[in-house]
């Protein structure tokens, strides 16, 4: 059974993706918590395979130390194109708009679970054309172009 660890901010996001998750195959039991005080405190005390939160990225440490092992999936409302990639490069295993659809939700719930990393398509588009546009700049400088 995998244990997800819910820490949003309003609680209402964690109601609604509890209930998601709830309604999955796969046998998982979720906790709640409202403020980070009270996410650390169930991570000092219980064990997680998955921590989803839209919380700051400085966290990723200090829930880790907690939680060796732990996956972390940012479910947040900021805007993908601008914060994504960002959040993934400092060591978010998923990240997933608000605005998903509860298909899109499950999926990437699945996919970070089975320790993969998730983003949407248009994430994984802008890191693609990102990498693209560097390894040309890395290209023309040596005179390959």
């Amino acid at each position: 059974m995998k244990t997800i660890l819910i820490a949003l901010d309003p609680s209402i996001f964690s109601y609604g993706l509890r209930q998601i998750i709830a309604t999955m195959p796969q046998a998982t039991r979720i906790e709640t918590a409202d403020t980070l005080d009270a996410a650390m405190t169930l991570l000092d005390t219980q064990g997680f395979d998955l921590f989803i939160t839209d919380l700051h990225p400085e966290i990723f440490g200090p829930v880790r130390e907690k939680c060796p092992g732990i996956r972390v999936m940012i479910y947040t409302a900021a805007d993908e194109k601008t914060f994504a990639i960002d959040y993934l490069l400092a060591g978010a295993d998923g990240y997933l708009s608000k605005s998903a659809k509860k298909e899109e939700m499950e999926y990437a719930v699945k996919t970070v679970l089975n320790g993969e990393k998730y983003m949407s398509a248009m994430v994984r588009q802008e890191m693609l054309d990102q990498l693209w546009q560097k390894r040309r700049a890395d290209r023309k400088g040596m005179g390959i172009y």
